[in-house]
């Protein structure tokens, strides 16, 4: 990373779409410094979410080393707990021929489907969808490229009227097909002993204190 990708992790620190931040920070270091990223960034939304954060966990490593220290608070006193690890304890070797698309046989009918990518993640975010349910519904209607004979691309309204048993039939076939690449952190906090996990902060991970 250079003087560039800092000053975009700086500049979106407070921004909820980490997914946006994190594509952005890929694509940049897939060009030269300064350079014009929108090819770079196309490339990154189309990768598999695991491929991106192993992309991620390799550019931070290389920038600024193995170690990690950030701040993270406990959900239950909220106090805050200073967490130092190593990215070196990340398992983030991936198999080179995983499927990215996937057949699956729900009650009959073949669904045609494709794992979810980074752009999905980013664009997730950005619809702002309140509850699960509808975002289990809006990605399933992304990755769903055929059902039944019929071809995609489907609305939101179509897989919302899928039986239930079928939309979780296709959800746990993606969930088992997805590489499992865990960056939440398993925490104890040190104040009132609480056990959590928590995401990365995005920004503190790309500009340690």
């Amino acid at each position: 990373m250079t003087g560039y990708e800092e000053e975009v992790a700086e500049r979106r620190r407070n921004d909820p779409n980490t997914a946006a931040l994190c594509n952005e920070i890929v694509a940049r270091c897939m060009a030269p410094p300064g350079a014009d990223v929108t090819d770079a960034l196309e490339r990154v939304r189309s990768m598999l979410i695991a491929r991106r954060d192993q992309a991620l966990v390799t550019i931070r490593q290389k920038s600024l080393g193995d170690s990690v220290n950030t701040v993270v608070n406990c959900p239950a006193c909220k106090k805050p707990n200073d967490i130092d690890f190593k990215l070196s304890q990340i398992p983030i070797e991936l198999k080179d021929d995983i499927a990215e698309r996937l057949e699956v046989e729900v009650d009959g009918k073949k669904a045609v489907l494709r794992l979810p990518t980074a752009g999905d993640q980013e664009e997730l975010l950005d619809t702002k969808m309140e509850s699960e349910s509808e975002r289990r519904t809006w990605l399933l209607s992304r990755v769903l490229l055929a059902f039944a004979g019929e071809p995609g691309p489907f609305e939101m309204e179509f897989t919302r009227l899928l039986p239930i048993g079928v939309r979780r039939k296709l959800e746990q076939a993606i969930e088992k097909a997805v590489p499992d690449l865990d960056l939440t952190m398993s925490l104890v906090c040190s104040e009132c002993g609480h056990k959590f996990k928590s995401a990365f902060d995005v920004a503190a991970f790309f500009l340690p204190r």
